[in-house]
């Protein structure tokens, strides 16, 4: 078994990951400034021997000497490397600390991961570093595209950078590494505000708002991946020593609009949305090309849009 951190511990997704990979029998150390993630999403781990918890503020510069202290003293083998901020009005809202401190965050990491006996680093990017993509379903090989005009691509572009740092850090430090393009990743314990991602937030809005709106026309497209899947098919992958970039996601498309009325009709409501004008910039389709996943996981079993959003309904219970 080995030694692992974990940056971003008690978010949505480092949370399920980090009791995944203690479920499997590994040591796992966190890291969290719990600016997004939830101090409760942390319960199942309370006084687990093989959990540890450290509060810090990777953005800070100071906290490289924490980190390398951490790694050494931890004897700390694999980096999973998930802490930023995220949710798209952040990305309207706070485009500038968006960007700096995603940036810094990796660049800490990379920084303090030198000298150490880390072996490999995972790091979860997006696939909002596609931008509007040229090709969809879009493959690993598509460029990056991004929008110097658009507040929304801080995000995309802090995600970029932590590509660029994790690779070429890691290449220097001769270190393997995975970065996993993420795309649109929804379940239990996602934030439900309007700083969180569009499936809570529509359910959140749908029971306790008397209007429901919709951005734009509702005609642009996702594909959702439900959390416990990406997982699941995560550490199958780490298992393989796969490295390199990969798209992690499910290729079912679907529109916002379809989605919308999906949820309301799964809570026995009726859907009578109210349009509201475009956000700019906005992109209008994402969905992956997985074959580069295929040919590591044959099956990967992905759970139906209907039955993972009953999952978070329920979690989501009012």
């Amino acid at each position: 078994m080995s030694t692992i951190l974990v940056t971003g511990c008690a978010g949505f997704i480092g949370s399920f990951l980090t009791e995944s990979l203690i479920k499997e029998g590994h040591h796992v150390t966190g890291m969290d400034n719990f600016f997004r993630g939830k101090r409760e999403n942390l319960d199942s781990l309370k006084n687990n021997p093989n959990f540890e918890l450290i509060e810090i503020d990777l953005a800070d510069t100071t906290s490289i000497q924490t980190i390398f202290l951490t790694l050494v003293n931890k004897k700390i083998e694999v980096i999973y490397h998930l802490a930023a901020i995220n949710g798209t009005q952040h990305f309207y809202d706070h485009s500038a600390r968006v960007l700096d401190q995603n940036t810094m965050i990796t660049k800490n990491v990379m920084i303090a991961m030198e000298n150490t006996g880390v072996k490999k680093i995972l790091y979860t990017s997006s696939s909002e570093v596609y931008g509007e993509p040229m090709i969809v379903p879009t493959h690993e090989s598509h460029r990056i595209l991004l929008n110097a005009h658009a507040d929304r691509d801080s995000y995309a572009a802090s995600k970029a950078m932590g590509e660029f740092y994790v690779r070429l850090y890691a290449n220097s430090q001769k270190r393997n590494w995975l970065i996993l393009r993420v795309f649109n990743m929804y379940g239990p314990r996602m934030v439900n505000t309007k700083y969180g991602q569009v499936i809570p937030e529509f359910i959140h809005r749908m029971r306790t708002e008397k209007e429901f709106t919709l951005i734009g026309d509702g005609h642009h497209t996702r594909s959702f991946c439900l959390v416990h899947d990406a997982i699941r098919l995560l550490l199958m992958l780490d298992k393989q020593n796969v490295t390199g970039f990969l798209n992690l996601g499910n290729p079912e498309e679907i529109s916002i609009l379809a989605l919308a009325e999906k949820i309301h009709t799964l809570d026995n409501r009726s859907f009578n949305p109210i349009f509201l004008p475009e956000r700019p910039h906005d992109h209008h389709r994402r969905c992956p090309d997985i074959s580069h996943l295929l040919s590591h996981v044959p099956n990967p079993n992905f759970t139906s849009l209907d039955e993972g959003l009953k999952q978070v309904m329920e979690s989501y219970a009012v």
